[in-house]
């Protein structure tokens, strides 16, 4: 392993292993201190490359950015610095796209490619309430009297509709000052099916979601998986360039799994044996980071076996760069507000995603992160123990009975155990952080652990309590379960006894695009459609919405059909 030191602004860094693999960086301040056995977080991090971010926030914002048109005629002097007012609406094709005209040379177009004329424009609103109500493809296809490459033509243009839909109110976000905003972030994984019969290897899918806390709006769900590039023309460059020879974060396809990559990390693959167990909080963290250190992935949150492959089309990206453009995007949408506070599921690609995209905003202590871990293999009925077991002890100490317990009573309670905790954190061995169990219970989160990815000791213990009762991921698992259980791509597959791993369902995808376009239509729908027990959308929570938007104004935005 080479070592090379250079000066970074005011402080001295050192990059570890400059070879083709993964480096590192490390602060020999912070290695100093902990050398001296003062209290440090993590004195390093991987290096990741930009302009791989850059690309794949580009990616996954690109429906945000407003198309200003323009004339195709490439000789017209109104495309000299793009004249504003040179181009003007004149009227609409027999598809219903807008058709323009050049006030420069007179050439007419249209604002998007030529697509063909929907036959049937009435079943789309139908095909949008059946895709979210759990009805396979093929029965969307005999219960509308058409073929299933039309349901599938017909989904492409729904997701296209509602990512127009969303993207011109979500574009106000830019611009909105907020005081203080609250996040949770959490991830999914999906399985597409296999496409060979002499092959039955499934593809992973990770998508990350992130809702706000209060109102329960779900900003963006990303998935690391890009099907508008060809993967074989990939690979073919890839290989001319001497792309295998490069260290990662130096790639020009850094953001892409390349096939030679795939099938050295599974050779690399840590034995069951080398592996604890798993079941505690100790466990899961030692989990992650042994895979880790061993597939020399840190900060990957990838972990692959031998029964997956690389999607069939397409191509899977690096799960680190998904994340960071989603943080990335987070940041762009709240540039304005003063305060943000993250709570985010166990994840140390997750934990460095945040920290790079908000890495400002934590300096200055205007941004704090919490990790949460959450029992969720209880049952119904432990669930209610449990609760009700919280319920009796908030009554103890507050000295109130039971049934007169006010929330207030209940908020007392909690921070004062919050406080006691917080002077005896529980540690674990590799782990910067310091973790307390969570004093409060509910059904959706009945037992769980926290702990602080920033430094809220600055705050007053007031604060600091007040930030570790309020952690939560239940809003963004209300989304993940609520698209769950209503969208048949989104249901969990099933692992028969015989299958070595390897999982099938009927209904998952075997293109993984359509994971992200369902996705997006769900999001749009959950968001601005679905009325919660109080008659209220989120996006009318937000303020993006005055009240629950009809399906049809999503359909026929801009009257396209």
């Amino acid at each position: 392993m080479s070592l090379g030191a250079y000066e970074k602004g005011n402080g001295l860094f050192q990059v570890s292993g400059t070879g083709k693999g993964t480096s590192s960086i490390f602060c020999l301040k912070c290695r100093e201190k902990k050398r001296d056995g003062l209290e440090v977080g993590a004195i390093s991090t991987s290096l990741k490359s930009n302009q791989a971010v850059a690309e794949e926030l580009n990616r996954i914002s690109r429906h945000l950015d407003p198309k200003i048109p323009s004339c195709p005629n490439a000789d017209c002097g109104s495309n000299i610095g793009n004249v504003a007012g040179s181009v003007k609406r004149n009227g609409r094709t027999a598809s219903g796209n807008q058709r323009l005209k050049c006030g420069g040379c007179g050439k007419g177009f249209t604002s998007r490619p030529k697509s063909r004329k929907h036959s049937k424009p009435h079943i789309d609103i139908q095909i949008l309430k059946l895709l979210v109500s759990k009805v396979p493809i093929r029965r969307i296809a005999f219960l509308c009297d058409i073929s299933t490459k039309t349901v599938y033509d017909k989904i492409r243009f729904l997701y296209r509709q509602c990512q127009e839909f969303s993207a011109g109110r979500e574009r106000d976000l830019e611009s909105r000052a907020f005081r203080r905003m609250y996040f949770c972030t959490d991830r999914q994984v999906v399985v597409s099916n296999w496409t060979k019969r002499e092959d039955k290897r499934n593809c992973d899918i990770y998508g990350i979601a992130t809702a706000c806390k209060d109102t329960g709006y779900v900003f963006a769900f990303n998935f690391n998986f890009d099907g508008s590039v060809d993967a074989e023309e990939i690979e073919k460059d890839a290989e001319a360039i001497g792309e295998y020879e490069t260290p990662r974060h130096h790639r020009k396809y850094a953001r892409v799994w390349l096939r030679q990559e795939f099938n050295e990390y599974l050779k690399g693959l840590p034995s069951k044996q080398d592996l604890p167990v798993g079941g505690s909080l100790k466990d899961e963290v030692q989990i992650r980071t042994l895979a880790d250190q061993k597939l020399n992935l840190s900060d990957s949150s990838e972990h692959f076996d031998r029964t997956n492959i690389l999607p069939p089309k397409g191509v899977l990206i690096h799960n680190e760069y998904t994340m960071m453009a989603h943080f990335f995007l987070l940041k762009r949408l709240f540039q304005n507000t003063e305060k943000t506070r993250f709570f985010m599921d166990l994840d140390s690609g997750m934990k460095a995603a945040y920290l790079s995209a908000f890495r400002e905003m934590v300096a200055e202590g205007n941004s704090d992160g919490f990790l949460i871990r959450a029992a969720k293999n209880k049952t119904v009925d432990e669930k209610e123990k449990i609760v009700a077991k919280f319920r009796k002890m908030v009554s103890i100490m507050s000295g109130v009975p039971l049934r007169s317990l006010t929330y207030q009573n209940i908020v007392d309670v909690s921070n004062n155990i919050i406080l006691e905790r917080l002077q005896k954190p529980i540690r674990i061995p590799k782990s910067p952080e310091k973790w307390i169990e969570h004093p409060g219970a509910s059904m959706a989160e009945p037992k769980k652990m926290v702990a602080a990815i920033t430094d809220v000791e600055r705050l007053d213990r007031e604060h600091q309590a007040n930030l570790y009762r309020i952690a939560t991921l239940a809003p963004v698992d209300r989304f993940f379960m609520k698209i769950r259980r209503f969208s048949t791509y989104f249901e969990r597959p099933f692992t028969s006894g015989t299958s070595k791993g390897r999982t099938w369902y009927g209904y998952s995808a075997y293109d993984p695009t359509m994971y992200t376009m369902i996705g997006e239509i769900f999001r749009v729908y959950y968001n601005y459609c679905s009325e919660k027990k109080t008659g209220q959308t989120p996006a009318m929570k937000l303020g993006l919405a005055r009240g629950p938007v009809e399906v049809k104004k999503i359909v026929y935005l801009n009257n396209r059909r």
